[in-house]
């Protein structure tokens, strides 16, 4: 990993950790708070973790009015 990563993700049992709280997250909101706690920005996940902004890009979002 290169000097810009987390350290809280430099070990496989808290990159695997992360990854999941991203898959079983419901909203937009809450990916971005677990972003938040790994100081990591939208643009740095999209980067390190393409398959999972995937996901990402297709939760509601809860700040978003019902429509």
């Amino acid at each position: 990993m290169n000097e810009q990563d987390s350290d809280s993700l430099d070990s496989l049992r808290d990159s695997s950790s992360f990854e999941l709280r991203i898959k079983t997250a419901e909203s937009m909101v809450e990916v971005l708070e677990i972003l938040h706690e790994h100081d990591l920005s939208e643009e740095d996940f999209t980067n390190r973790f393409p398959v999972l902004a995937k996901l990402f890009q297709g939760l509601p979002n809860e700040t978003a009015p019902p429509g």
